[in-house]
């Protein structure tokens, strides 16, 4: 049986890194994220993570501080880790299932610089469901084909969990981990939040539409594959990043500190 990681497990590195210009970009950025998930529902207490790797390095990323709200993350306070678990920046308070989850995307998938994690309420009843997602509207088309199905193991603690999770997203924009929660991924911040933001949306529209009772119209599938397509032309993050910055400002510019 493959054991547990625990947080004894983490070890602090030596000494605080030195924060490039590029890092503390990023820490602004991933900060502005958990501000969203708490302005948006996607937070559950102190519990959940969002990574981002961190700029010029193949596998270390910046996640939270185990035990901090998210309307208490700053683009400071976050910590460095690299793929073994060794905390390069910051104190060793690090959530294990959060580093299992997170080190499986960014170890494996160069190309997934933010990976988002959430329980988010709205949607989680999906997770439970046998055949997962159905989309109904047009906006949940831009996710079409696009999400991946990862089943419940329990706690995320095992190391051997990695792989199956970095084979389950292969490919795909957002995992939908069964019994459990959503992942979604992005190269960049606003990529990776509207990725989620779709994700959670749909499954709520499915609840909604479901409660009714009444017959559901899931149009084609050739008209799934034109929609999808066309959102080609409106990729995910570029345009809405600005907008919801503005809102992270707003309700709180702490985040920047």
């Amino acid at each position: 049986m493959a054991r547990e990681l625990k947080s004894t497990d983490f070890g602090v590195a030596g000494g605080n890194a030195n924060i490039s210009k590029e890092e503390w970009e990023a820490r602004i950025d991933l900060a502005a994220l958990y501000r969203l998930a708490n302005l948006y529902g996607y937070d559950d207490l102190i519990w959940n993570h969002i990574t981002m790797r961190v700029p010029g390095t193949d596998h270390q990323f910046l996640l939270n501080r185990f035990g901090l709200l998210y309307n208490e993350v700053t683009a400071s306070n976050l910590i460095r880790v690299d793929e073994n678990g060794r905390v390069l920046y910051g104190p060793a308070d690090v959530n294990t299932a959060g580093f299992v989850i997170h080190s499986a995307i960014h170890n494996a998938h160069h190309d997934m610089k933010v990976v988002f994690h959430s329980h988010a309420p709205a949607g989680l009843a999906i997770t439970a469901l046998k055949d997962g997602l159905e989309f109904l509207t047009q906006d949940g088309s831009m996710l079409w084909g696009d999400i991946g199905y990862h089943d419940w193991e329990g706690l995320s603690l095992t190391l051997e969990e990695r792989d199956r999770l970095a084979k389950n997203i292969a490919g795909k924009k957002c995992l939908i981990m069964k019994n459990h929660g959503f992942l979604a991924v992005g190269a960049t911040a606003g990529e990776a939040f509207m990725n989620l933001y779709y994700t959670v949306r749909a499954c709520r529209v499915l609840i909604d539409a479901c409660s009714t009772g009444l017959p559901l119209d899931k149009s084609t599938e050739e008209i799934w594959k034109l929609a999808h397509r066309q959102y080609d032309d409106f990729p995910l993050g570029k345009y809405e990043w600005p907008a919801l910055l503005r809102q992270v400002e707003k309700a709180d510019p702490s985040y920047k500190f």
